[in-house]
């Protein structure tokens, strides 16, 4: 069994509202071979709750249960849930959540069961004149190793301004070292100097970041960044955005060592061709000797059938005696 979640994601129409209507799709597989009765859960963080989703009901704790469909071996089928972000929401980001899905059948031992997590990303703000702020999504390979963090602080005012930024990430992902110009402030909080920026330019701070197995099988997940411009004259201009964690082990559970390349039979290495129709010389030497081999037999076959013919034709005829004689 398998499930599969978009994310929430929200427009710059969000901060003209006191709340937003959103959609979160979900996708359930059954990747077993027989049919399963499924029953699918999810849980929102603060700041978000169901819409009136038809066939779900609030459990308690953020939690809400939806009703049993019976799905064959190998069907997929997606629903969408409607919920509601309140315009407050984004005082509390980073924010992320999970769907769960839990499958049975008569006979069958036991219960199989997925849940993914989903993020919930805001746009940059509350908006605000002179600054800009955006932030790369976080991807980690199915190796698990560290990845990166590329955040971009832009002065759009007219004035000079001392740059900074913070991150907030979720439980499971950290910065292992805070580069330069860069202090963790607590666990999941790390705050970094991103210099002068002049007017109309924009600073770039890179992060190193990575995640424990368990979060990265959670993904995705959101982190949350907190841009800021103190200018030389003039109030201090603040934004803030949340930005998208994933990883291949959400998708590749339980995590595996992806396995060492091979080369193949009958390709040719990165490389290797040549400008004689693509063969190294190694490869020209063995189709040489193959040809002249080739020439060998046919020519000791053909002696061999000569010889033979000679021998059942047995000796040559005595010539008659000349009759005038």
């Amino acid at each position: 069994m398998q499930v599969t979640t978009g994310d929430v994601t929200l427009t710059e129409a969000y901060w003209n509202t006191p709340s937003t209507a959103a959609t979160l799709q979900v996708t359930v597989h059954n990747t077993g071979t027989i049919t399963e009765l499924i029953r699918l859960s999810y849980t929102l963080p603060a700041g978000l709750a169901d819409a009136g989703t038809k066939g779900c009901a609030a459990a308690g704790g953020g939690t809400y249960r939806c009703g049993a469909w019976t799905v064959g071996a190998g069907v997929r089928f997606s629903t969408v849930l409607r919920l509601r972000v309140a315009g407050t929401a984004w005082k509390q980001m980073p924010l992320s959540g999970s769907v769960q899905v839990i499958a049975d059948a008569p006979g069958a031992a036991g219960e199989a069961t997925d849940d993914q997590g989903f993020a919930v990303l805001f746009p940059a703000g509350p908006p605000v004149p002179g600054i800009a702020l955006t932030a790369d999504e976080v991807a980690f390979d199915i190796s698990g190793g560290p990845s990166a963090l590329t955040l971009r602080l832009g002065n759009t005012g007219a004035v000079d301004a001392a740059g900074r930024v913070e991150v907030v990430l979720p439980a499971g992902v950290t910065v292992p070292t805070p580069p330069l110009g860069c202090v963790a402030v607590d666990p999941t909080r790390t705050r970094c100097d991103a210099g002068l920026v002049l007017a109309g330019t924009t600073a770039e701070v890179q992060l190193p970041v990575e995640a424990t197995p368990q979060a990265q099988r959670e993904a995705p997940l959101s982190g949350a960044v907190i841009g800021q411009l103190d200018p030389r004259s003039g109030p201090t201009r603040r934004v803030q955005m949340s930005f998208r964690i994933t990883a291949a082990a959400a998708l590749a559970t339980p995590v595996v060592s992806p396995p060492a390349p091979t080369g193949s039979q009958g390709v040719l290495p990165a490389g290797a061709a040549t400008g004689d129709g693509g063969l190294t010389s190694v490869e020209r030497t063995a189709v040489i000797l193959i040809a002249v081999s080739t020439l060998l037999v046919v020519l000791a076959l053909t002696l061999a059938t000569t010889s033979l013919r000679r021998r059942l034709g047995g000796p040559p005829p005595e010539p008659a005696p000349n009759p005038a004689d």
